[in-house]
C-alpha cells in the first residue's frame, strides 16, 4: 500500500473509531445525567448546539495548526501545552460521540421541515470535518510531543504465520 494512502486510511479510521469507542461512555454519562437533570431542551436546538460546538473545536484545531505552520513554538509550552492539546483532542471526540448519540436518539422524532433538513446537512458536514480535524490534531500533537510525523516512516513488516 502506498504510504500516502496508508496515512489517509489511518487518519480516517482513527477519526471515526475514537468517537465510536467513546459512545458507551456518553451513554453512561447521559443515563447518570438524566437521573439528576430537569427537562431537556428542544431536540433541534440541542442538536444544533452540539454541531456548533464541534465546529468550534474543528476551527480551534485549524487555528492551532496554522499557528504551528507560522512558527509558533507550541512544543515550548511544555507539559501544559501537551495536556491542553490532548484535552482538546479528547473533548472534540467526545463532542462528536455526543452528536452521534443524540442524533440517533432524537432526529427521527423531529417533524419534517427545512430546519430538520438543514440539521441533517450539518451532521454530514460534521462527519466530513472529523478526519480533517483529526489530521490537524495529529500534526499538532506530534509537534507538541517533540516528534515530527514523517510520512515516509517505515511500516512494520508483515509476518506470515502458518497454522
Amino acid at each position: 500500500m502506498p504510504p500516502d494512502f496508508f496515512h489517509i486510511v489511518e487518519v480516517t479510521f482513527t477519526a471515526y473509531v475514537v468517537p465510536g469507542l467513546m459512545v458507551p461512555v456518553i451513554l453512561l454519562i447521559g443515563w447518570i445525567g438524566r437521573r439528576r437533570a430537569g427537562p431537556r431542551q428542544e431536540p433541534s436546538h440541542e442538536l444544533a448546539r452540539l454541531v456548533r460546538a464541534h465546529f468550534a473545536l474543528v476551527l480551534l484545531w485549524a487555528l492551532i495548526w496554522v499557528a504551528m505552520l507560522l512558527g509558533v513554538p507550541l512544543q515550548k509550552g511544555g507539559p501544559a501545552a501537551l495536556v491542553a492539546c490532548w484535552a482538546a483532542y479528547v473533548i472534540a471526540n467526545l463532542v462528536l460521540a455526543w452528536v452521534l448519540v443524540r442524533f440517533t436518539a432524537v432526529y427521527g422524532s423531529l417533524p419534517p421541515s427545512a430546519a430538520s433538513d438543514a440539521l441533517f446537512v450539518r451532521l454530514i458536514g460534521t462527519l466530513a470535518a472529523q478526519p480533517i480535524m483529526t489530521a490537524l490534531a495529529f500534526s499538532v500533537l506530534t509537534r507538541v510531543m517533540g516528534m515530527t510525523w514523517h510520512p515516509l516512516m517505515p511500516s512494520l513488516p508483515a509476518v506470515q504465520e502458518g497454522i
